[in-house]
């Protein structure tokens, strides 16, 4: 019996290590890797990535109002491995300078990254959906943001199956 419980105590944080490793590297967040798109009665959303390396994918973001009939916002993204963390790097017109959020949890569908010091957003949760598309959740204080429900453009990359 000693052996059995010892066994599955070694499996139970072997698994756990393996999990907790994912967050570790930019790798685990391929699946971000793509062409998404976003489209409500007055906006459309693009979201882009590509690796570029081993430890990093690059991305670009823009927001187009349809009323308005031109690019509203627009930011350049990076995901970047360092020291054994990934952060996600957003340089938006809005800020002099690029903000990074750290990587926080994730598995191999999620990855949720934070900075509890940036005004707003303090934390973006990526979500890839069951039927391959992805959802964003973007909050600030006391979870209050809003969400984006993304479609992965034909053609683009997909790890997953």
């Amino acid at each position: 019996m000693f052996r059995v419980t010892s066994l599955v105590f070694l499996c139970l944080v072997f698994h756990s290590v393996a999990q907790a490793k994912a967050c570790d590297t930019v790798g685990s967040l391929a699946w971000l890797v793509g062409n998404w798109n976003a489209k409500s009665s007055k906006l459309q959303m693009h979201e882009s990535w590509k690796q570029v390396s081993s430890k990093t994918l690059e991305g670009a973001g823009y927001t187009y109002s349809i009323e308005k009939n031109k690019i509203v916002s627009s930011e350049t993204l990076r995901l970047v491995e360092m020291s054994g963390e990934v952060f996600y790097v957003a340089k938006v017109v809005s800020n002099d300078m690029p903000v990074a959020f750290k990587l926080t949890s994730c598995n191999a569908e999620t990855a949720i990254f934070e900075n509890v010091q940036h005004d707003f957003p303090k934390k973006l949760n990526y979500q890839l959906t069951k039927d391959k598309n992805m959802t964003v959740f973007v909050s600030g204080e006391k979870d209050k943001g809003f969400t984006i429900k993304f479609i992965r453009e034909n053609g683009s990359k997909q790890t997953h199956q």
